[in-house]
C-alpha cells in the first residue's frame, strides 16, 4: 500500500493527486480486504520544489494541496536505485512495492541512427526550421527534437509537437512546389496546466497564474473539446460525470486465486 512516485513534474503531481483520491474514495468502496488508511503516497524529486517549470508561487500552492491530500512530498532528493523493495533516495532506503517513474523518458533511438548530434536526453539537434543539420532532407519534431527558442528549449509537450508537425507539413509542401521558406518555426505557448486531485488545477500563461476549482473546470472544458469526434466527447463527458458524482471508475481489477483442476467456481 505504499506508492512511490519518482518525478514531481506535471505527470507526477497529477498522478499523485489521482492516487490520493482513489485511496480515499475508490478503494474504500470497492475492496473489502484493503484498509485505505494504510496507504502511503510518496512523491520524490531531485529539484528543490514540485513543478520546477512553473513559477515558485504556483509550486508552493501545489505542494500544500498535495500535503492536504495526504501525499508526502520529498524534494531535493535524488533517487539512486530502484529495485523490487522500493528505492534508495538520498542514501536512505524507502520501502515500497509499487514504484512509478514520472520523471520523463529517453528520446527515441532513431535520431542516433542518423549519426547526428543529440543532446544528453538523446534528442536530435535541429535548426530553426526543424531540419537536422547533418542529414539533409530530414526533419525531426516532437519530443525527439531539441528545439531552441529565445535561448530556451521548446518544452516536450503535446502542443509543441502538434505545432511542429503542422509547420513541417506546410514547409515540405512549399519546398515541393519550389518555394523557399524564410520563416522559422515559432512555438506559441498556450499555457501550462496541472491537475492536483479533484476540483483543483493550476494554470500558468505568461504573467497569468491562477488555481482552484474554476481553473479545474477550464481544464475539463479544454480537454473535452480537444478530443476528436463528437461521440468521443460525449462518451468521455459521461464517464467523467459518473466518476465525479459516484467516485467509481469505469474499470476495475478483480484479484482471483490461480485456478487448478478440480476447483469449483464459487
Amino acid at each position: 500500500m505504499t506508492f512511490i512516485l519518482v518525478g514531481a513534474g506535471p505527470t507526477g503531481v497529477e498522478l499523485a493527486g489521482s492516487l490520493a483520491h482513489m485511496v480515499k474514495v475508490t478503494l474504500r468502496g470497492n475492496f473489502r480486504r484493503i484498509d485505505p488508511t494504510k496507504a502511503s503516497i510518496i512523491l520524490l524529486d531531485g529539484a528543490k520544489r514540485v513543478l520546477p517549470t512553473f513559477a515558485e508561487p504556483v509550486s508552493r500552492k501545489v505542494a500544500r494541496r498535495l500535503e492536504k491530500l495526504g501525499v508526502k512530498v520529498m524534494t531535493d532528493v535524488k533517487v539512486e536505485t530502484v529495485d523490487d523493495e522500493g528505492v534508495i533516495a538520498g542514501g536512505s532506503r524507502i520501502p515500497g512495492a509499487t514504484v512509478l517513474w514520472t520523471a520523463g523518458v529517453a528520446a527515441s533511438p532513431i535520431p542516433k541512427m542518423l549519426g547526428t548530434k543529440t543532446d544528453r536526453a538523446g534528442r536530435a539537434l535541429v535548426d530553426p526550421f526543424l531540419k537536422v543539420v547533418d542529414a539533409p532532407g530530414v526533419f525531426v519534431v516532437g519530443d525527439a527534437a531539441s528545439v531552441m527558442q529565445n535561448e530556451h528549449p521548446v518544452p516536450g509537450v503535446a502542443q509543441a509537437a502538434i505545432q511542429e508537425g503542422r509547420y513541417v507539413g506546410r514547409l515540405i509542401a512549399k519546398e515541393l512546389k519550389g518555394r523557399d521558406v524564410k520563416r522559422p518555426f515559432r512555438y506559441f505557448d498556450k499555457g501550462n496546466m496541472a491537475v492536483v486531485g479533484k476540483n483543483y488545477a493550476v494554470l500558468e500563461r505568461g504573467s497569468l497564474r491562477t488555481g482552484g476549482f474554476l481553473t479545474w473546470l477550464v481544464w475539463v472544458f479544454v480537454h473535452v473539446l480537444s478530443l476528436p469526434q463528437l461521440q468521443n466527447r460525449l462518451r468521455v463527458q459521461n464517464q467523467w460525470l459518473w466518476s465525479y458524482f459516484t467516485g467509481q471508475r469505469s474499470s476495475r481489477l478483480i484479484p482471483e486465486p490461480p485456478w487448478t483442476p478440480g476447483t469449483e467456481a464459487r
